[in-house]
């Protein structure tokens, strides 16, 4: 048995960020406008973030039945099961977080990269339970070692998570001989294809469209142009059409168990869970300024990426703005989160590779910006971490309807 513990949403984001910084680099190296130099430092920056990608994916601390392993960037330790008595945890940063240390038998504490947590969070100490993994020794043994290093001010037990255990597949209801594995497996696949599918096949239409030179993004895209108001009406009825598939992924999950209110959506939700989200708002919007400013010279190029030009609409199409924003944030946070996040849990998927199954389905019906949907992943990215986490909903919902609801007022009242 192996145990393999670090933060994995801090490993998950480094390693989208330089892998995507390392491919955009070495694809600068095809730009037929930069000279020799330039492509050849694109190609060593490529190629050295691509491989920082692949180093980050091994950074972690690994516990084997006879030896232990921590990875660095840079370095790799090894111990042998005879020198290591046990792990503890360690204040860093002025005790604001903690950090699994590995405690030697010759006194040393060798900290591991990857294990930060807040102080009052123990839970994510569990998965470092060396002794109940069977691998010994007891934190008995331990304890002394730790006394006579005097680097440690405290022991903790590292105890099995359970307090807001997040999403997981011991934390959801078990599938039943009424819903048996093969059944459920499928019904997943079909209500994320019928959701997803149409949005990808239109985003495609639309970005083939662009390259072609035949029109670009346009959000408000009359039916009757010289009949805004009753363009109004036709938009909104075509685009609730989209929601038809939420209450019927709520119901499948209601019937195996997982009622709106286990996945957070219960009555007093929006009172209890606007703050954070306003909090998840505010990290949304400080992430895709890190990255329009990192990629700016990427989104900005109108043959790659694909930005709105948008029809003039009157100042009332702010009520369009405000339903598309809910019909949205709905539907994408119920399907994508609620409904795919539970299932891929009962399913036995463990957390890391749900997220980016996840991720990639929600980044896939967002093509039609081109190479601009760059932008989309922070985003994805820190709302599906918020579910995986809190297993609240409401919060990434009402993340998601302010942060569009902004966006597409700016644009009526601009257009």
């Amino acid at each position: 048995m192996r145990v393999k513990v670090r933060a994995q949403g801090l490993v998950v984001g480094a390693c989208v960020v330089s892998g995507l910084f390392g491919l955009l680099a070495l694809g600068g190296t095809a730009s037929q406008t930069a000279s020799a130099g330039g492509r050849a430092v694109s190609g060593v920056i490529g190629i050295a973030a691509v491989a920082l990608a692949a180093r980050l994916i091994m950074v972690g601390l690994s516990l084997e039945p006879y030896s232990v392993t921590i990875r660095t960037l840079t370095t790799t330790s090894r111990f042998t099961r005879a020198e290591v008595l046990g792990l503890a945890s360690q204040p860093a940063l002025g005790g604001r977080v903690r950090r699994l240390v590995v405690v030697c038998a010759d006194g040393r504490v060798v900290p591991s990269p990857w294990t930060l947590s807040r102080s009052g969070n123990r839970a994510w100490a569990a998965s470092g339970a060396w002794a109940a993994a069977g691998f010994g020794p007891t934190q008995e043994q331990v304890a002394p070692t730790l006394s006579q290093a005097g680097r440690l001010i405290e022991v903790d037990e590292l105890p099995v998570a359970t307090a807001e255990p997040g999403l997981a597949p011991q934390t959801v209801a078990p599938l039943t001989d009424a819903a048996p594995l093969r059944w459920i497996g499928w019904e997943t696949g079909f209500v994320v294809a019928a959701f997803a599918l149409p949005g990808v096949a239109a985003a495609v239409e639309i970005l083939s469209q662009h390259l072609e030179g035949v029109s670009n993004l346009n959000e408000f895209a009359l039916p009757l142009p010289h009949n805004p108001a009753a363009s109004l009406f036709i938009l909104i009825l075509g685009y609730l059409t989209t929601a038809l598939v939420v209450p019927i992924a709520l119901l499948l999950l209601a019937r195996t168990g997982q009622p709106p209110k286990t996945l957070g959506l219960d009555r007093p939700a929006i009172r209890r869970d606007l703050v954070p989200a306003v909090g998840l708002l505010a990290g949304v919007f400080a992430a895709n300024v890190v990255v329009v400013l990192a990629f700016s010279h990427v989104i900005n190029n109108k043959h790659l990426a694909n930005t709105a030009t948008n029809s003039h609409v009157p100042a009332y199409y702010v009520v369009y703005a405000l339903v598309v924003s809910a019909t949205t944030a709905i539907n994408e946070e119920v399907v994508v989160n609620g409904y795919f996040m539970t299932r891929l849990s009962q399913l036995g998927w463990s957390p890391w590779r749900a997220f980016a199954l996840s991720l990639a389905v929600r980044t896939s019906y967002h093509a039609y910006y081109g190479v601009g949907l760059i932008a989309t992943i922070p985003f994805g990215y820190l709302v599906t971490r918020s579910f995986q986490k809190h297993r609240r909903l409401a919060r990434p919902i009402l993340a998601h309807f302010l942060y569009d609801a902004t966006l597409l007022t700016i644009a009526v009242l601009t257009s």
